[in-house]
């Protein structure tokens, strides 16, 4: 990282309004940088402390851990909180701020949040994002949008997104169709529409999709309220196998296995429809924040709406990882938060549901 030169003078005056005493500086590099501040500086009058400090540490590589340590040490000073947005611009219109996007709609149950929360420490959520994508990767989870479908519920003028993940079964949140214990479940199935390949073309609008109902007799195979796994297991009507094996009709299910991990090393992607459009892909290479297998949840910052409740995510092999349910807008940015799919098999697999 390097600051032109009138920056350098900033950075200089900054450090000298916050910190009035050697012993204050001390401490700070010795917290923040885990360096002896004689290494750096040899004591003297603290102008020339201060000079030497930042010349050393621009000639180490570490002005920038300098500019942070001092300021989340002096959150309040104006002169310092400057130089961290100048250094921090970038990070702050990423994704988990979303402050060019407003209002942030909350949808699907609260969410705990167990990653970081402050600004400075979100700042190491984030790695570079690759100068491009590469065709197959994109060609897999392209692929994988003709397991997705939008989840019309026009009675209660509600739009979801769902997953087929077997011949008849679809996937999506179980709070999409029991909002509230005043809900009928099996109404609302019965009134559920899924509608496959909502695509748009460019000027021309949307695609024709297919559209499909439940089946009559049986359209929910099993769930999970929202306190738990917050899914719902939706068996399509009898003629859908006819339309899925028609070559005119570009549907299949979802590539998914049982057990697949996941860890913060790992892309994430999304495909939805958020707030009713047409289907959407948000693509994050560094999206996860946290995986916690014991509650059957993954957290991540990608781009989501309202209408993406249900919508499946796709690791970069283009397999089924989670099932989105939720998004919050919290003090420090917005949150949102997936089911596992290993944890929604395991589930399925306890009521004796079979998917293979």
């Amino acid at each position: 990282m390097t600051l032109l030169g009138f920056e350098i003078e900033e950075l200089f005056e900054a450090l000298l309004d916050a910190y009035r005493d050697y012993n204050k500086l001390q401490r700070m590099v010795r917290f923040k940088l885990g360096e002896n501040l004689e290494r750096f500086a040899p004591r003297g009058d603290l102008e020339t402390v201060v000079f030497s400090l930042i010349d050393s540490a621009e000639a180490r590589g570490k002005l920038q851990p300098l500019i942070i340590g001092a300021y989340e040490q002096n959150p309040d000073n104006q002169k310092l909180k400057k130089i961290f947005q100048t250094i921090s611009r970038d990070f702050q219109q990423r994704a988990i701020l979303d402050s060019d996007f407003t209002p942030i709609r909350n949808f699907g149950p609260d969410i705990y949040w167990h990653g970081k929360t402050h600004e400075i420490e979100l700042q190491g959520l984030f790695k570079k994002q690759p100068d491009w994508y590469d065709v197959g990767f994109l060609q897999t989870i392209i692929e994988q949008a003709k397991s997705v479908c939008r989840v019309d519920l026009p009675n209660l003028n509600i739009t979801a997104t769902g997953v087929l993940i077997t011949s008849r079964y679809v996937l999506t949140n179980y709070h999409v169709l029991q909002l509230d214990n005043n809900n009928n479940l099996e109404l609302n199935a019965k009134n559920i529409r899924l509608n496959f390949g909502c695509f748009s073309l460019n000027d021309s609008g949307e695609t024709t999709s297919q559209s499909f109902l439940l089946d009559s007799e049986k359209p929910i195979i099993a769930f999970s309220p929202v306190e738990e796994l917050d899914y719902i297991l939706l068996q399509l009507e009898e003629t859908f196998s006819q339309a899925l094996d028609s070559q005119e009709i570009r549907i299949k299910p979802a590539q998914w296995q049982p057990n697949i991990s996941l860890s913060e090393a790992d892309s994430i992607n999304i495909l939805q429809h958020p707030n009713g459009e047409s289907m959407k892909l948000s693509i994050t290479c560094d999206g996860i924040t946290g995986v916690y297998p014991h509650s059957g949840l993954v957290q991540y910052i990608n781009r989501t709406a309202g209408g993406s409740s249900g919508s499946p995510c796709f690791n970069q092999n283009g397999k089924l990882v989670a099932l989105h349910h939720a998004q919050r807008s919290k003090s420090f940015g917005t949150i949102r938060e997936g089911i596992l799919f290993s944890s929604i098999h395991y589930d399925l697999a306890q009521k004796s549901i079979k998917l293979n």
